[in-house]
């Protein structure tokens, strides 16, 4: 079985934005507070390196229907 490379599964702070108009600088905030510990709202992310982080696309998604009143 075929399955789609992973790059089209993971987004880039920008990609996160563009589809919840989060600020990037926000979406990076939330992610430290969580890196530390601390709770933080927004889809979770994965820390790839001290300089890179991304966001599996289902997260992002799942946070948004999460957040709908």
């Amino acid at each position: 079985m075929s399955h789609p490379p992973i790059e089209r599964d993971m987004l880039t702070a920008n990609e996160v934005r563009e589809i919840t108009g989060v600020p990037v600088s926000t979406l990076h905030d939330w992610a430290s507070k969580r890196e530390r510990g601390l709770d933080a709202p927004g889809p979770h992310h994965m820390r790839l390196s001290v300089r890179h982080r991304r966001w599996a696309r289902q997260d992002v998604y799942t946070w948004l229907e999460s957040a709908r009143v």
